[in-house]
């Protein structure tokens, strides 16, 4: 018990000591009161030897008594008061989050400060942790405010906008802002991209280092990538996340943030988001142009079944008569002789039936084209690939139209233009290259060039043998555009060139 409480066995020896001063100073005052009388007596005698031998050891049991008081009273404020102030203000330096050295000694004292050094510290951590949860909340709480923020506006915007590229990449810019990622990025199929009208790869603010290591279509279908890398800033950590739905892929959505970014639940769960809305759209916008394209071939496709019902039987059987007729003059009229007025009129007749039959042969081929699911510039593309392996003259196509957004009508004129343009190409121009661009011009207009290198069109004929002209400047009188011919490049071959404003940039 004694070892557990130093300070206080201390401070008992001491009081017992002073104790017995006490007790040898009470005993001390007795012998002398019983010494006084007969000292008084005697004065010279023994017992006042003894009287002031016991006054000089009453004194010094008094000083000796004063003393042991002031000992006491010393030790009992360093102690009790001073210690005691001291281990409070280790315990105030504590809650304050100051680093204090641990408590030497091992008294009662000391071990109170010891105590309090831990609880202290223990509190201290606990109020380190409360502020780091609510900095936590606070942070979950902004997120999920920016998260809802950013759902919002890509929703609307998907909703009131078709999937161009500046929707697109602003949408990039709002999904690396909330996620505070160095870049996001939208990778899609080239067929989607081509249907869309928009570039394959889109990033901001740049795009993704991973797109130059891996194939769009393998990353979707593998089922994404998460992986840390390093570069040229330091690591780096990826995720790939496929965009799909229950039937197609379309592309992958890919974040790039620095090496300490943790993608929690919170972060996976909004990108998995985003690229399911991403295929949401842009599965319904491939659906909404499929089933527009249908519409209008279902209705080219009547067009052409009344066309060859009607008209097309009657020009045949006008032909067939025809060619009875001019049989039978030269048979049985000795007044039409081979050169006379009669048979140059039913030539006449007969030209002017071969020609609307020609025409309306190629209206009835030009209704029944179909549009393939990656829109004008895959069907240009397989037009491209069909005519150069035919006729072997090398084709290039430059399509710069990007995000130009085209009525399904004007996509099909714009691709019956170009068909009748190459196709007089091969026929007539003998021509060794061509090149065919569409892009954008500055006044917002749709510029379409067909440039060969062939022998090109003398003046003043009219074209002769280009039997398509006239259907192709119909076509763009109906676009409310204006075709024109004119040498090509060089001042050698031919040039057809037509520019039109489409409807959507009237609205």
């Amino acid at each position: 018990m004694l070892d557990r409480y130093p300070l206080m066995s201390r401070l008992s020896l001491m009081l017992a000591c002073l104790a017995s001063l006490a007790a040898a100073l009470f005993a001390s005052a007795g012998a002398a009161a019983r010494l006084e009388g007969p000292a008084l007596a005697q004065p010279g005698g023994d017992a006042a030897a003894r009287l002031a031998g016991l006054g000089l050891i009453q004194a010094v049991l008094a000083l000796m008594f004063v003393a042991g008081c002031g000992l006491i009273l010393r030790a009992a404020w360093k102690a009790l008061a001073l210690r005691t102030d001291l281990a409070l203000a280790r315990v105030a330096a504590h809650t304050a989050g100051a680093v204090t050295a641990p408590a030497g000694g091992g008294d009662e004292i000391d071990r109170l400060a010891r105590c309090l050094d831990s609880v202290a510290a223990q509190l201290a951590g606990r109020l380190a942790d409360g502020e780091r949860l609510s900095r936590h909340a606070r942070e979950q709480e902004r997120f999920a405010a920016r998260s809802l923020e950013f759902i919002y506006r890509a929703c609307a915007t998907l909703a009131e906008n078709s999937a161009s590229a500046p929707w697109l990449i602003t949408l990039l810019e709002d999904m690396a802002d909330c996620l505070q990622a160095h870049c996001c990025a939208l990778a899609l199929l080239d067929p989607v991209a081509e249907g869309l009208g928009v570039p394959p790869a889109l990033g901001a603010p740049r795009l993704a280092r991973l797109l130059a290591e891996f194939d769009a279509e393998a990353l979707a279908r593998s089922g994404g990538l998460r992986r840390v890398v390093a570069g040229p800033d330091g690591e780096i950590v990826e995720l790939a996340v496929p965009v799909r739905d229950a039937d197609n892929i379309y592309g992958v959505l890919i974040v790039e943030a620095r090496g300490d970014f943790l993608f929690e639940s919170r972060h996976r769960r909004l990108v998995d988001a985003v690229a399911g809305l991403f295929a949401l759209s842009l599965g319904n916008l491939q659906r909404n142009q499929r089933r527009r394209r249908l519409a209008l071939m279902d209705e080219r496709n009547a067009i052409a079944g009344e066309l060859h019902d009607s008209l097309a039987q009657a020009l045949s059987y006008m032909k067939l008569q025809i060619a009875r007729l001019q049989l039978e003059i030269g048979r049985s009229c000795a007044a039409c002789a081979p050169g006379g007025t009669v048979l140059e009129i039913s030539g006449e007749i007969k030209t002017g039936l071969d020609s609307a039959y020609r025409h309306l042969r190629e209206l009835l081929s030009a209704f029944r084209t179909s549009m393939p699911p990656g829109g004008l510039q895959q069907a240009l593309r397989e037009v491209v690939e069909e005519l150069s392996a035919r006729a072997g003259t090398e084709i290039g196509l430059d399509y710069r139209l990007g995000d130009v957004p085209l009525s399904v009508n004007e996509e099909f004129h714009l691709l019956q233009i170009v068909r009748e343009a190459l196709t007089n190409v091969v026929r007539h121009a003998r021509a060794d290259h061509a090149l065919i661009r569409l892009e954008r011009a500055a006044d917002g207009e749709v510029q379409l060039r067909v440039d060969d290198d062939g022998r090109g069109i003398a003046p003043g004929s009219g074209g002769d043998g280009h039997h398509g002209l006239s259907i192709m400047h119909e076509r763009a009188r109906q676009l409310g555009g204006r075709l024109n011919l004119g040498d090509g490049p060089g001042g050698r071959g031919t040039c057809v060139e037509m520019r039109f404003r489409p409807r959507a940039a009237h609205a």
